[in-house]
């Protein structure tokens, strides 16, 4: 009976943090107030699918999968995005990182 207990207990925990982390919706702060200005300044391009997200909430609530299929985003450009939304939502101002460049020979 214990062992029954704990193994539902661990798995419950297991999967407790995946939904409700991942959709929160920070507020505009800094200089930084619609989703066209985060766009632009994290960089790569981004700023060209600013068109496709019409609201905040829209720009942190929608997945990688609708990202893709929806809007036709290509995966590096998808994964960037997400990974500067979840670091907004950490506290980290945006800024532009650079594509790095092919090793020298």
């Amino acid at each position: 009976m214990l062992a029954s207990v704990r193994s539902s207990l661990i798995r419950g925990v297991r999967y407790s943090h995946s939904a409700a982390a991942s959709h929160t919706v920070p507020a505009p702060r800094g200089q930084i107030q619609d989703v066209s200005t985060f766009l632009k300044a994290i960089g790569r391009g981004c700023d060209e699918v600013a068109g496709k997200f019409e609201t905040w909430d829209q720009l942190f609530t929608t997945g990688s999968r609708v990202m893709k299929t929806d809007m036709g985003i290509n995966t590096k450009q998808r994964k960037y995005i997400l990974s500067w939304l979840e670091r907004y939502r950490k506290g980290v101002e945006p800024y532009a990182i650079a594509v790095p460049g092919p090793k020298k020979k």
